[in-house]
């Protein structure tokens, strides 16, 4: 049974939120990489999903997951800073062996948990 991956809960928009911006998205296909850490910054998990931006507000950016995915939802921070316009071509993504053609945008995040006290 695959994980499922932790999604964005809301809250302040991102100091580079532009709403012109964050609404070019919806209708585009996006790849998402995240990588979780633990508190000391080990890998401690990654995973790799994509659909299409179904929503998008200073509370987040929600997709419309796709392919292994397909029916789920995932919402991400509404950063600009973290989505990419992918190159033209064919990727892979190691979880599953889905491949994926020619995505308009790439997003990566890093989950980090925290110390303790």
């Amino acid at each position: 049974m695959r994980e499922t991956p932790y999604s964005w809960s809301g809250g302040s928009a991102s100091a580079g939120f532009d709403a012109a911006t964050i609404n070019s998205y919806v209708g585009k296909y996006v790849l998402v990489a995240v990588t979780y850490l633990d508190a000391s910054g080990k890998e401690e998990n990654s995973m790799q999903m994509h659909g299409v931006v179904e929503s998008a507000s200073e509370q987040g950016i929600t997709l419309a997951l796709k392919g292994e995915r397909d029916g789920e939802t995932w919402t991400m921070p509404a950063d600009p800073k973290a989505i990419s316009p992918a190159q033209p071509g064919r990727y892979e993504l190691p979880e599953t062996g889905e491949i994926i053609e020619n995505p308009d945008f790439i997003s990566t995040w890093m989950v980090q948990k925290p110390r303790g006290p």
